[in-house]
């Protein structure tokens, strides 16, 4: 084995073994991006096709269309608003190897952008070595970048935001070096820089805010005018590079860059389309966001290493700031990680206070792994620092190392699906647990492997596949030609349908994901991506025919429910729909079934305001084509169903071509429960009488009628419901509880019952009636007061009793008795005209202060209030109590009055409190 000696005597310049390791280090990073370049093309071809690659690449055609002259349509265009900056690129490469196969083009799109991917992690090794001065804690910089499986699986069909993130990481490093070296061109490559990268995505303009920040702040420094001079001067150079790539490089901007370029960003911040997005086990809408969305998203899919020392990193940034602050605001090595730190949460704080739309986890913000990646770094360095000041670094390179190590395993092990990784922090291990929490193959990347299936089973024949969006289409283009002119894409029943599991319906399994018999499932960590299914039974054996044949024999043997254009039949378990001769024309539209409960607390909380649950779906979601007939099947919800709406309507603008609506009769038991009740009522006499007798129980508000026809209940029914006391709805004025009868009534024996809850509030007055609300026009409508209820009256009774023991505070037109907490109006005899104006009750304090704010001004607290809110008649007497503020008083002022005019009387009482 050479000596030390050897090995200086065969490089003369090396003086010592630590200058060849760095050399070798130098080199390494290189010759693992090598390594990964070689992996990458030789996965080249696992990874499917983001639906989005489809519209970027069509983006860059009519972009690059307007700019040659060819159309104006880009004006027009949805997505004007995007740059060209890796678009264009891409697109002049499969125009210069003139590649007119598709899948040539995406393949060659997807090694580009993996290529740009690499880069990024060399500039992440580059800035790594010049922040913390070591060549190994460059590779590890590398490691971090390359060694995330979803960035490193989107690194070949996102190209969107990993080139942003690559590009982020490449801007830093020619910001970094621009503060380093201080020059005008330095300043204007770092402008150049940031204008590629805004261009690619507004967000950018983060970068170009911070230069001028950190600019200004170098300025107030300056020790002389010269100093002063040159930052003005490369401060110019970085403004003018930046304006002029952004302009150069963004067609839009071309006629209004500023106007143009704040609607950009507008766009990009507030992305009119919404979508929900689902997160640890609820669902949300893409603009409506919880604030932990993106924290936790970044916090479940990144490599616990990269976690680790990502928070290690930002601990020991935070140290050292808080020992030199004053370092933050000068050209130091110190104010570039706080910057790195600040692109780290200022973003995520923006869209938090912003409800900025985000979907699809949180790729749109994978740039911010940038600046943590590199903070990460910082870490490590910090933890090696602190274990060489203790005897040795060892350990800390060798967690990184085991670290590492471990992702890499995560890494293979997960391929081709890496986009789809998490980490420890959420139970991988329970079956489909992942699948009902967290949204997992948006872009259905694993569309590919399941169109390969297929291909590959039925090698000599056509297959029709049901057209789902442009997911299906997208991924079919990077198939060889032959076995995409195998493929046909149709509208209606295919013969085959591969499900979609990120239907928010389908989540949790309330209902199965489709009712075809399935040949092929693919998994990751235990959770389903997606499903083969076989909707023409024609292409499956008789064995696995058999139970739809039998279900579909036993249906037909019954009389069905209701007949239209399909059949539709009802049994314990399911909707079952039928049409034969089946014509398949007939299953592209979209299939409505709205199922109203006899009550609507079983519905789910968002639901109950519509009344119903939205069981719709497409025909290939639940049905099969057999023997020239098709059979959709539907499970029935647990809870009693009341009414059913079937039919059909478009999938495209929800036009509706039929429809259906019928009552079913209520179970047994439940249809007894309602003959009981209609005896009871029948026994005492209704509150009103009117098209419906109106019963007003303790507990219900009851509409019957008898004998009664289906047509009487199809209006809807109007119910009214005025408190006694306004402040018990200080949003409107009567509470609303219009119904359908199918949700809270039913029809027996010829007769008809429907009972709503009675409002937990005292009732003034009911409103009651019946409507056509698509003709608008009220049929029938009357208005009923409400006596009081008998225990209100009797704690009345009870009350002025022990009044009249005791001499009142003050003798007018009403007795006045001051209690602890409350005040007593009594008087006898007492008649409604005596309670009909209104009563006067101000509090005026000891201290202005204890006053509710917008009453200081004032200097008493009107408590003013109406008889019917807080009194009763009984025995010819009359009394009504008002609660007393918990403050100390200094007097009352009492008395009643009509709205508008002069008191009839008043009186002012003194307290001794």
């Amino acid at each position: 084995m050479p000596s030390f000696r050897d090995i200086a005597a065969r490089y003369p310049r090396t003086a010592s073994l630590r200058t060849i390791a760095g050399t070798a280090a130098a080199r390494s990073a290189w010759l693992i991006c090598a390594f990964f370049l070689l992996a990458g093309v030789a996965v080249l071809d696992d990874y499917g096709m983001a639906s989005d690659e489809l519209y970027q690449r069509r983006t860059a055609q009519i972009i690059l269309d307007y700019v040659w002259g060819r159309s104006d349509a880009l004006l027009r265009y949805e997505d004007r608003m995007y740059g060209v900056a890796v678009e264009a690129p891409l697109w002049w490469a499969e125009r210069a190897l003139n590649l007119q196969d598709s899948r040539a083009v995406y393949l060659l799109r997807h090694l580009l952008t993996h290529l740009l991917f690499l880069a990024g992690g060399l500039a992440a090794a580059a800035l790594a070595f010049r922040l913390y001065g070591r060549r190994v804690l460059a590779l590890g910089a590398l490691g971090l970048f390359l060694l995330y499986p979803r960035l490193y699986a989107h690194s070949f069909f996102n190209s969107k935001d990993v080139p942003f993130l690559s590009l982020f990481m490449l801007a830093l490093l020619l910001l970094h070096r621009a503060f380093r070296r201080d020059t005008g061109t330095a300043f204007a490559l770092c402008g150049a820089g940031i204008g590629v990268l805004t261009n690619t995505r507004p967000m950018g303009i983060l970068l170009f805010g911070a230069v001028l920040a950190m600019r200004a702040c170098d300025f107030i420094y300056a020790s002389d005018r010269t100093t002063r001079r040159h930052i003005l001067r490369a401060s110019g150079l970085f403004v003018g590079a930046t304006a002029l790539t952004l302009y150069a490089l963004w067609p839009y901007l071309w006629r209004d860059p500023v106007l143009r370029f704040v609607e950009s960003f507008a766009y990009v911040a507030e992305y009119p389309h919404w979508m929900p997005q689902l997160i640890r086990g609820r669902s949300f809408i893409s603009n409506a966001l919880p604030p932990e969305y993106v924290p936790v998203w970044f916090a479940i899919t990144a490599p616990p290493y990269a976690l680790g020392f990502g928070l290690v990193g930002l601990a020991a940034l935070a140290r050292r700031v808080l020992r030199a602050s004053g370092a933050l605001l000068r050209n130091t090595p110190l104010r570039f990680e706080g910057l790195l730190a600040a692109c780290c949460g200022l973003p995520v704080l923006g869209v938090i206070l912003l409800d900025s739309t985000l979907y699809n986890g949180w790729r749109h913000l994978y740039f911010l792994y940038a600046p943590f990646c590199l903070l990460a770094t910082g870490g490590l360095h910090a933890l090696a620092t602190a274990a060489h000041r203790r005897g040795g670094a060892g350990w800390a390179y060798g967690l990184a190392g085991a670290g590492a190590g471990a992702t890499l395993a995560a890494l293979v092990s997960l391929h081709p699906y890496q986009h789809l990784y998490f980490n420890f922090l959420v139970d991988r291990a329970t079956p489909e647990r992942l699948l009902v929490r967290y949204d997992l193959d948006y872009w259905q990347i694993a569309y590919r492997d399941a169109l390969e299936f297929l291909l590959a089973r039925y090698p000599d024949e056509p297959i029709q596949m049901q057209n789902q969006f442009v997911r299906g289409y997208a991924n079919s283009e990077l198939l060889p030609a032959a076995d995409r002119q195998r493929l046909e894409w149709v509208d209606h029943a295919g013969d085959f349908f591969i499900t979609d599991r990120r239907a928010p319906k389908f989540r949790g399994s309330v209902i199965p994901p489709v009712y075809a018999p399935v040949i092929h499932t693919a998994k990751a960590y235990g959770n389903t991506i997606f499903d083969v299914a076989v909707v023409n039974l024609a292409q499956v054996d008789d064995a696995t025919a058999a139970p739809y044949r039998a279900a579909y024999r036993a249906l037909r043997a019954q009389e069905p429910a209701m007949r239209d254009r399909f059949d539709i039949y009802l049994d314990s378990e399911a909707v079952n729909w039928i049409q034969a001769p089946c014509r398949l024309e007939d299953t592209a539209p979209r299939f409505l079934l709205h199922v109203t409960p006899a009550k609507t607390r079983d519905l789910r909380p968002e639901r109950r305001a519509l009344g119903f649950n939205d069981l719709s779906f497409q025909f290939y979601e639940r049905g099969v084509r057999l023997d020239g007939a098709c059979l959709a099947v539907v499970p029935r919800p647990a809870y009693p169903i009341r009414h059913l709406t079937v039919g059909q309507s478009s999938p495209t603008d929800g036009s509706t071509f039929w429809q259906t609506e019928f009552i079913l009769p209520p179970a047994p038991d439940e249809g007894n429960a309602y003959r009981a009740a209609s005896r009871a009522l029948a026994a005492q006499p209704p509150t009103h009488r009117a098209a419906f007798d109106v019963y007003l129980t303790a507990a219900t508000i009851a509409f019957a009628k008898a004998p009664c026809t289906a047509e009487d209940t199809q209006p809807k029914f109007i119910l009214h419901a005025a408190p006694v006391n306004p402040r018990d709805l200080p949003d409107r004025s009567f509470g609303n509880l219009d119904f359908l009868f199918p949700a809270h009534g039913v029809r027996f024996d010829r007769k008809c019952l429907a009972a709503v809850p009675r409002p937990a509030y005292p009732l003034r007055s009911l409103t009651i009636g019946q409507w056509l609300p698509e003709e608008k026009r009220t049929l029938w409508k009357d208005e009923l007061p409400v006596p009081p209820a008998p225990d209100r009256v009797n704690a009345y009774r009870t009350a002025y009793r022990a009044l009249m023991a005791r001499a009142p505070t003050h003798r007018a037109a009403f007795n006045v008795h001051v209690m602890a907490d409350a005040v007593a109006f009594a008087k006898q005899p007492c008649t409604a005209a005596d309670t009909q104006p209104k009563f006067i009750l101000h509090a005026i304090p000891i201290r202005t202060r204890d006053l509710p704010p917008a009453r200081r001004h004032a200097g008493f607290d009107n408590r003013d209030f109406e008889f019917a809110w807080q009194g009763a008649h009984f025995d010819g007497a009359c009394l009504a109590r008002a609660p007393l503020p918990a403050y100390p008083l200094k007097r009352l002022r009492v008395g009643q009055f009509h709205s508008g005019e002069d008191p009839l009387w008043s009186a002012e009482i003194p307290l001794a409190r």
